[in-house]
């Protein structure tokens, strides 16, 4: 029994990790008029030039609908940019507006500020002990 306590607490650390870094993500975005969704979005678009919508939606783990919605509204923000394209014309390839660079340069500096809040005090290596268990209960769930 006393194992599932332990289990319990540690959870309910996790989604109070979860849901204050999302406040935060939420707060450093919000001058940007961004959704963390949409942050999220730019970031892979900028990092993953000429993506189409199908590989961000794979990348994100969300519906086509979603990720269609995400990627239009941001397309009417000015921030990305849709053209045909040329291997399949079924699809488009998204790209990213000037506009979008100088945002994109802004959520970087966001990212970096919470990343820098959330490890403040974390030795080199108790970031990658963390990283480590991380990277190995996300592929838990994975499983599942």
């Amino acid at each position: 029994m006393k194992k599932m306590n332990q289990d319990d607490m540690i959870t309910r650390q996790l989604i109070q990790l979860a849901r204050r870094i999302k406040q935060r993500r939420n707060l450093h975005i919000q001058d940007l008029n961004l959704t963390t969704s949409q942050g999220d979005a730019l970031r892979y678009f900028y990092e993953h030039p000429h993506q189409t919508i199908a590989a961000f939606k794979v990348y994100q783990d969300i519906t086509h609908q979603t990720a269609r919605v995400i990627v239009q509204h941001m397309v009417r923000l000015g921030v990305l940019t849709l053209t045909p394209n040329p291997n399949d014309g079924r699809s488009k390839l998204v790209g990213v507006t000037p506009l979008g660079k100088r945002k994109y340069n802004q959520l970087d500096q966001h990212g970096w500020q919470t990343s820098t809040e959330l490890f403040a005090g974390f030795t080199p290596e108790e970031q990658q002990q963390f990283l480590a268990l991380a990277r190995r209960a996300n592929a838990n769930l994975e499983r599942k």
